[in-house]
């Protein structure tokens, strides 16, 4: 039962993530002031990233299952100290000793979550490999604008 609901919480997870991250990239082009908003609530997918490590964990699964959320919400720590407390600028111009764990904490913790959900079913892991598709849309527009 704690896996199923660990990986509903999973799917959640790493498709609103998705859309959330799409949505704070177009918004850098067209509603600069939402991207702040946009980025706390994509900081607040930790909160139901560390109840699906505890589940995964206590319920035995295999390591990716609790290691792919912790890593994912030790992204969301640095993204809630950087970003959103300190308001450090680090994307432009380029601060690589932030920018590197940034970028893959985020694409490790939740490329792997969303690899996940192809164990769960085709159907959810085709849905999720859509919004990720649309996540990077976003991150492309962002890029053509200047606004990466």
């Amino acid at each position: 039962m704690n896996s199923e609901i660990a990986d509903f919480l999973l799917f959640a997870v790493v498709n609103t993530t998705n859309i959330l991250t799409f949505f704070v990239f177009v918004s850098r082009v067209k509603w600069p002031g939402a991207g702040y908003k946009l980025a706390i609530a994509t900081v607040f997918m930790a909160i139901p990233a560390t109840i699906i490590a505890v589940l995964n964990a206590a319920a035995g699964r295999e390591w990716l299952y609790w290691i792919m959320p912790l890593i994912f919400i030790t992204w969301a720590i640095l993204t809630l100290i950087v970003d959103i407390i300190c308001k450090i600028e680090f994307r432009q111009p380029r601060k690589l000793k932030i920018l590197v764990p940034f970028l893959l904490l985020f694409y490790i913790g939740l490329g792997g979550m969303g690899i996940l959900t192809w164990r769960i079913s085709f159907a959810l892991w085709a849905t999720t490999a859509v919004t990720f598709a649309l996540q990077f849309s976003g991150t492309a527009y962002a890029f053509r604008h200047g606004k990466g």
